[in-house]
This record gives C-alpha cells, sequence and structure tokens, in this order.
C-alpha cells in the first residue's frame, strides 16, 4: 500500500493575505504532521478559490469547466482528503465557497474525507460551521471529521475587549487534523489512530466516550432489520417501560 496521501486545501477567503489562508495553512501543517505519525507522508495542494473565481461563475452557467478550473477538479478528484476553509460573511459562509460547492459534481464529494474551518472577526459567528457548512457537506455525502475548527479575532491575539479563547487555536487543529487523519487512513484501508492515540486525554482532561459492545468484545449489537448506525436504537416501549412515575 502507498504511504502517501494527497490533501487538496482549498481557502475561499477574498483577501491576500487573509486569516483564512492562515487558517488554511496551519489545518495543512497539522494534518502533515498526524498523517507522518502513521507513516504517510501528505502531498499538500493548496487552492485560492479566488483565482478561479470567474471561472466558477462561468461554470454555473455554461456547465463546462475552464482548463485552470478543470485542474481544481481532477485535484479534488484524487485527493485522500480535503480541507476547507471559508470566512463568514453575513452570518454564513462565503458565497464563493458556496458558489464552488454547486459547480463542482456532488459525486465528487461522495465519501471524501473533509475537515471544515471559518474565519470571523467575532465569536459570536462561532456555530456558523455546524448550521451553514456541515449540513451541505452532508447532502454532499463528503465524510466530515467530527472537529471542526472556528477562528475569530480573538484566536490569535486580543480581540480589543480582553476576549481570548479558553482552548489555544494550536490545539484545536491538532485536534481537528486528527480526525481528518484518521479519515483518511480507513478510507485507504489502514486502521487508523491506535487505541492509545484515540483514547488520549484532550486538552480539557476528557476522554472519548466508550461504546458498549457485545460479549465478544466486537462491535455493539444491532437489532435484526437495523442498519449499523442504530445499534444504539431503544425502541420506544422499552424506554416507556424504563420510566418510574
Amino acid at each position: 500500500m502507498s504511504t502517501d496521501a494527497r490533501i487538496l486545501v482549498l481557502s475561499a477567503g477574498l483577501s491576500t493575505p487573509s486569516s483564512t489562508r492562515m487558517l488554511a495553512d496551519g489545518l495543512a501543517r497539522e494534518t502533515r504532521q498526524a498523517l507522518a505519525h502513521h507513516g504517510v507522508t501528505a502531498h499538500v495542494d493548496t487552492v485560492e478559490l479566488r483565482e478561479v473565481a470567474h471561472d466558477v461563475v462561468d461554470m454555473l452557467i455554461t456547465r463546462f469547466p475552464s482548463p485552470p478550473l478543470s485542474t481544481v477538479l481532477d485535484a479534488l478528484r484524487a485527493a485522500d482528503g480535503v480541507i476547507i476553509t471559508t470566512p463568514v460573511f453575513n452570518a454564513g459562509p462565503s458565497g464563493l465557497l458556496k458558489s464552488f460547492l454547486d459547480a463542482a459534481d456532488p459525486a465528487l464529494w461522495h465519501g471524501r474525507p473533509v475537515l471544515l474551518g471559518a474565519t470571523a472577526g467575532s465569536a459570536r459567528h462561532g456555530l456558523v460551521i455546524d448550521y451553514g457548512i456541515r449540513p451541505i457537506m452532508a447532502h454532499l455525502r463528503a465524510d466530515v471529521a467530527a472537529t471542526s475548527v472556528f477562528a475569530a479575532t480573538g484566536d490569535t491575539g486580543d480581540d480589543g475587549q480582553g476576549h481570548r479563547d479558553a482552548t489555544p487555536l494550536d490545539q484545536r487543529m491538532a485536534r481537528a487534523a486528527r480526525d481528518l487523519a484518521h479519515l483518511v487512513l480507513q478510507r485507504r484501508g489502514r486502521t487508523g489512530l491506535t487505541d492509545a492515540a484515540r483514547d488520549a486525554p484532550e486538552a480539557d482532561g476528557t476522554r472519548p466516550a466508550a461504546q458498549d459492545t457485545d460479549a465478544t468484545g466486537g462491535q455493539p449489537q444491532v437489532a435484526a432489520g437495523l442498519d449499523p448506525e442504530f445499534a444504539d436504537f431503544v425502541p420506544m416501549d422499552e424506554l416507556l417501560g424504563k420510566r418510574t412515575d
């Protein structure tokens, strides 16, 4: 099996330099280190979507990609994992990112590991990834990392009001990168993170919740007729039977 992995970084920032690109570079660096820990060399290709903005609009109208945009789409098709970062505009992702997602063939995202990041000037936009971007990627059937990274002004310095995030940005980027690396390794048919790495305490001292398994120590038991994702399903009558009114 190849020990190389291709990581595509899509930065939807509109200025140069931009905090969105800085976040993208940080996530790429941490992902490279997380994969190297498992003996995999990450080859990172970074794309500034602003450089193909006109091409994206043209494709939305004509449905034919230009040569520069075709290169980006080919890189997406070949990627083992994707990092997406966007600024927050009007309480949502940038129109540039949404236009690119609209233009690209949805099949390109099916099962592809994706790490999400966003930047804004205020921590009040901290939930924009979960309500504005993650649902789109779920609709496209991407394999989105559980941990995403939102960076506000207070993450890189004082925001002018004396506010700083309780968890340093570097720690959050490293945790998100480990999640993406695990998904990439799974997709490539490897085991992913070791048990020790998965069970390691987080920065706040907490540990991942344990999952119940069957008597053989294998996967959780699944009731007949249910998909594995519903392994913890409890019928309503059993729930009602447990009430102690």
